[in-house]
């Protein structure tokens, strides 16, 4: 069976991966699970940090670990939203200076690829940050937020138009400030409800309405 390990940031995105992706490809005889990188080894610590080099330190101990293995494969999900800067980052000025979020994040992807230089990785960064994969379909928030019904429409009426990936990275208008403007209790239950809902909008959804996140599903199925 073909293995496909993400690399991620936290724990939301960690859950998303077993819980909506790793169900779709398991029925195609793909089995697909999540890490978070390690940010402290002697601490066990994972997840966060503002140096890429705690993601390339990892991805390359995978490549390394499974260098092997024609049947393991690796990827990232990695957020655009706050993309790691420090460190020796592939993020520069050539990013910064592109027209959009998707030009940044194709850049980045291939920036990424370069580096590693590895057959077996296929990386991703996500537009802007995995919250706007909930904003495809915010009606679907009412499944863990019985009693907002009201605050859900006002959200949807605040997006209305913009497509998903488009929705920016500022710091009052992206998508997960935008939800906690409206639902402030997702602050703390990010993990929960965000996967949750999801879940609920299932995977063919998000990939008709995020065509970036789309082509990442149909590489990771190419393989």
């Amino acid at each position: 069976m073909k293995k496909i390990i993400i690399v991620v940031e936290g724990s939301t995105e960690e859950q998303f991966v077993r819980r909506v992706i790793c169900n779709d490809f398991i029925l195609r005889g793909v089995y697909v699970d999540a890490q978070q990188w390690v940010t402290n080894r002697k601490l066990g610590s994972t997840g966060g940090g503002k140096s890429f080099d705690l993601i390339e330190n990892h991805l390359r101990r995978l490549i390394k670990h499974y260098q092997h293995d024609s049947n393991v494969f690796i990827s990232t999900m990695i957020d655009l939203y706050a993309f790691p800067r420090q460190g020796n980052t592939v993020y520069d000025e050539h990013v910064d200076n592109c027209r959009c979020g998707k030009e940044k994040a194709i850049l980045l992807q291939q920036k990424m690829e370069d580096r590693l230089a590895c057959r077996k990785f296929i990386p991703y960064v996500q537009l802007y940050e995995f919250e706007a994969l909930l904003l495809s379909k915010p009606d679907e928030f009412l499944n863990f937020y019985t009693t907002n019904q009201q605050e859900i429409q006002t959200l949807k009426a605040e997006i209305n138009g913009m497509m998903p990936e488009e929705i920016n990275d500022t710091p009052d208008g992206a998508p997960s400030k935008r939800i906690i403007r409206h639902i402030p209790a997702h602050k703390k239950q990010k993990t929960t409800a965000g996967v949750i809902t999801a879940e609920c909008i299932g995977l063919p959804h998000l990939r008709a309405t995020c065509p970036h996140f789309n082509k990442w599903i149909t590489a990771l199925e190419a393989l």
